[in-house]
């Protein structure tokens, strides 16, 4: 019997001692059972045979029985004369009948291998597949590959290898391995590795006679080293990962299940296993580039947006200061001290503009980039507000607001003490009052109130304006999104997507609610003890 191109002597071993165990049962009652009920003994077991072993191990038999039957149980015993004419015909019959069947039933079960293998690989690989649509990247992707040889197939082992760089240096590297697999890369699996690369071959180590074995048909690889055909410690295959175009890598498997030498029924089945991983990996790379096209698509939305966003904004106070600026140093127009301090009043009020806008550009990129690191430090919350009223002092006079700051200390003597970045929570303070400013009618009020509740500090930030419709209230924290997109307010869209982004960076949280015509109020929630959790 042949599997995968060898010899397997166990099976006719097997068919031998059958026939001999038969023959030493049925010896004794050779005389009640009579020719034929013996017959018909070893016509069941040459069945037997064909159905367990095979068609080779099943013949063996049924010419071993053939001449067994004749010497034990056909007089004269011992010998292979025949004295009744009819016990020639029956031996005839039972020899074909013993052939016949053999070869049937051999075919039987030859077929029901095959259609079990090819259901078994048909599971494997649906199960492999199940497997390989869950992984996102390439990396997972490998590791999948790795991790169902071992659980799926059932080897001891399973690594992906790579060659490093695009050269022949021979380096390999380990993407991914699971089972006993480990993490180094020696000499002989360096050199099978990068042969079963460049000939696009299955190769692998057999443990019998520590050969290296080829692809039937492949010859013997040119000039293999001694080392790699001596120290072969186990069967290992070498299954290139690889497309029509290009060779990925090679999946290295280790010791099969059930024990012995890979055949070549492993060896296609791993194969199918292997080009699943190459088209999974080809997937996954156009997947990755497809995210890059992506990103780069948004990051030309984003800069589109952000020209088309601030370039009205950053035009009119640069209009204002240059003419300021020209009109005083006009030696021709004499200015009284009055108009001259309305000028340099603008100037100075547009130059704060352009400060604000150029910070929250600044702070937007590092939240976008993800790089935001609040600077925290303890506070004292009354100072850091009476410095709010300060720093936004022109922005609500100019639309005559009154500006009320209550502190709720929570039945406290003084406001505890809040730990926070004290310049990124001022720019949000900044950007919510000159929110609320500028969607306020003239006149109208503005309300900061905060209280201290547990461990949190909440902030919230009223106004009496013309409020958001709500259902554009659950975007307004979205970056370059504006609310009002229409009327006399100018306006980026990036302040309140910088508030969100200072504000989570500190491990706290903004929400808003609104009423048209009403007004809107903005709450920031702060833990006391800052974004890392600690009181000191």
């Amino acid at each position: 019997m042949l599997r995968g191109g060898r010899f397997q002597w166990p099976g006719y071993l097997i068919a031998v001692l059958a026939v001999i165990a038969l023959t030493i049962v049925m010896l004794p009652w050779r005389e009640p059972l009579g020719v034929i009920n013996c017959l018909l003994g070893f016509v069941a077991l040459s069945m037997l045979l064909g159905l367990v072993l095979g068609v080779g191990p099943s013949a063996l038999g049924a010419i071993l029985s053939f001449f067994t039957f004749d010497y034990f149980f056909i007089k004269p015993y011992g010998t292979l004369d025949i004295a009744n004419r009819d016990h020639v015909l029956a031996l005839v019959i039972y020899l074909a009948i013993a052939l016949v069947t053999s070869i049937l039933v051999g075919r039987l079960r030859a077929r029901t291998l095959v259609a079990e293998r090819e259901e078994r690989r048909t599971s494997l690989l649906y199960d492999l597949n199940r497997d390989l649509v869950r992984g996102e990247t390439v990396e997972q992707v490998l590791h999948t590959i790795a991790a169902s040889v071992v659980s799926i197939y059932g080897a001891s082992a399973s690594r992906v290898l790579a060659p490093v760089g695009t050269g022949d240096s021979g380096e390999l590297r380990v993407l991914a391995h699971a089972g006993t697999a480990s993490t180094g890369v020696d000499q002989d699996t360096r050199w099978l590795t990068q042969w079963a690369i460049d000939h696009r071959q299955v190769a692998g180590f057999g443990n019998e006679g520590r050969r290296i074995r080829t692809p039937h048909g492949v010859g013997r690889p040119p000039n293999p080293p001694s080392h790699a055909l001596r120290r072969a410690r186990s069967d290992a295959l070498f299954v290139p990962i690889m497309t029509p175009d290009r060779v990925y890598g090679v999946l290295e498997v280790r010791d099969r299940p059930g024990g012995g030498r890979f055949s070549r029924d492993d060896a296609r089945l791993l194969g199918s296993f292997a080009d699943q991983a190459a088209l999974a990996i080809e997937r996954g790379e156009l997947a990755e580039q497809a995210m890059r096209a992506s990103a780069l698509a948004q990051a030309n939305d984003l800069k589109s947006s952000l020209l088309a966003a601030v370039s009205h904004d950053l035009r009119t106070p640069l209009t204002t200061i240059k003419a300021s600026a020209t009109a005083l140093l006009d030696d021709s127009i004499t200015w009284d001290p009055a108009a001259r301090k309305d000028l340099l009043s603008a100037i100075d009020e547009d130059a704060d503009r352009l400060t604000l806008m150029v910070s929250n550009l600044l702070d937007l990129s590092r939240i976008e980039g993800g790089v935001l690191r609040p600077d925290l430090d303890w506070q004292d919350l009354p100072a850091f507000m009476d410095d709010v009223r300060d720093r936004v002092r022109s922005i609500v006079a100019m639309g005559h607001h009154d500006l009320t700051i209550d502190l709720d200390s929570g039945g406290a003597a003084s406001f505890p003490p809040v730990r926070f970045d004290y310049v990124e929570i001022m720019q949000v303070m900044i950007n919510l009052i000159g929110n609320a400013a500028k969607y306020s009618p003239d006149g109208a009020p503005i309300t900061v109130r905060a209280s201290a509740r547990g461990d949190t500090l909440q902030i919230a930030v009223a106004d009496a304006g013309v409020g958001i419709p709500p259902d554009r209230l659950p975007r307004i924290f979205e970056t370059f999104y504006r609310a009002h997109d229409k009327g006399p307010v100018s306006g980026s869209g990036i302040g309140l997507a910088i508030c969100k982004g200072i504000v989570e960076a500190h491990g706290g949280t903004i929400a808003a609610r609104s009423e048209v015509g009403r007004g809107t109020t903005i709450t920031v929630t702060l833990p006391i003890a800052g974004a890392d959790g600690s009181d000191a």
